[in-house]
């Protein structure tokens, strides 16, 4: 099994049911340049690092569904580790050691931000109107029906993947999410989009 190769395996079979486009991107990533791919996880945990036990049961879920998808264990954390012990290391450790699991991906929500624009309702080239008299007729009714604004929401998330072998970080990267429909649709594009920059950065292939 090419351990990390489950997130690109898992776009492709979100993509074959869906739009090849998504409204999540990469705006920063690191991959460890010690790591040498293809490595081998047996269990990976899935963890998301919210007070919010629906959204956990949605997002790890989502995530973890498509781990298996891909051939892989994957684990819901809200599965094996009560919220009342998440704070407390050493219980999470030994919880996560019982069950033998050797990879985790922490999910962390960053902040959502708005942004506001106006949409024109005017041509979108200069050569739409190359007669003045033409323009005329177009620009005085337009007056009374100017355009209309949009305001877009912008989920920021930060995603980890960490070998609990070694304890060492093998890739981090920080996404933008735009006008997320839900939390579970949200954590499929986000292993999607994950997938791809892995790709880009050398770790799967």
């Amino acid at each position: 099994m090419r351990v990390l190769s489950y997130l690109l395996t898992a776009a492709l079979i979100f993509a074959m049911g869906a739009c090849a486009t998504t409204s999540t991107r990469i705006t920063d990533s690191w991959a460890n340049p010690e790591v040498k791919a293809p490595l081998a996880f047996e269990k990976v945990i899935v963890l998301l690092v919210s007070k919010n036990h629906d959204m956990r049961v949605a997002v790890e879920g989502a995530i973890a569904a498509r781990l298996q998808q891909a051939g892989l264990t994957g684990i819901p954390a809200n599965m094996s580790i009560p919220d009342e012990v998440l704070k407390d290391r050493e219980k999470v450790k030994e919880q996560l050691g019982q069950i033998h699991v050797d990879g985790v991906i922490v999910i962390r929500y960053q902040g959502t931000t708005e942004r506001t624009q106006y949409v024109s309702t005017s041509p979108a080239f200069w050569g739409a109107y190359p007669s003045f008299w033409g323009y005329y007729n177009y620009a005085w009714p337009s007056v009374w029906d100017p355009g209309y604004y949009v305001t877009d929401s912008y989920v920021k998330v930060e995603t980890r993947i960490y070998d609990l072998r070694t304890d060492k970080l093998i890739w981090g990267g920080m996404s933008q999410t735009m006008n997320p429909r839900d939390a579970q649709a949200a954590a499929t594009e986000l292993a999607q989009t994950v997938g791809a920059a892995m790709r880009e950065d050398g770790l799967i292939k």
